[in-house]
């Protein structure tokens, strides 16, 4: 199910490639510590339907897990500096909201990454993982 309901939103995204620009951004995460977790994040975005989608896949997991963007702000922290920009991403796990990720970005760097999930509520933060980046995704 959870397999169809990515193929979907896959489909959807490439469709929408022939009428407009589709964007599209990888990001590689670690807990860090000795059991580190690991996961990689793909964002979608087309600029002329305002669409948004991205799905998250835990190093140890078989199938990603699709994410809804829920909310995106933008600020101006300095004006000689790119705007600072805030993400929320909705989790859903088998038709239910499991988590939700909140990313900060500035420019290409990321500020922040925390997960909280919606069964345990503590925040847990990651760290961008650059030397996991690699042509096609995350390498672990």
């Amino acid at each position: 199910m959870l397999t169809k309901a990515i193929f979907a939103v896959v489909l959807f995204v490439l469709s929408l490639a022939a009428h407009a620009e589709v964007t599209s951004e990888t990001f590689c995460f670690s807990s860090g510590g000795a059991k580190s977790v690991n996961f990689e994040m793909r964002t979608y975005y087309d600029s002329s339907s305002k669409f948004s989608s991205g799905f998250v896949k835990y190093q140890t997991a078989k199938q990603p897990i699709p994410l809804v963007l829920a909310n995106s702000a933008g600020e101006t922290i300095d004006k000689n500096a790119p705007d600072q920009e805030s993400t929320t991403w909705i989790e859903v796990f088998n038709g239910q909201v499991t988590g939700e990720y909140e990313m900060v970005t500035q420019g290409t760097g990321v500020s922040s990454m925390a997960y909280t999930s919606k069964k345990i509520n503590p925040k847990i933060g990651f760290l961008l993982n650059t030397g996991a980046m690699a042509q096609g995704g995350c390498k672990w």
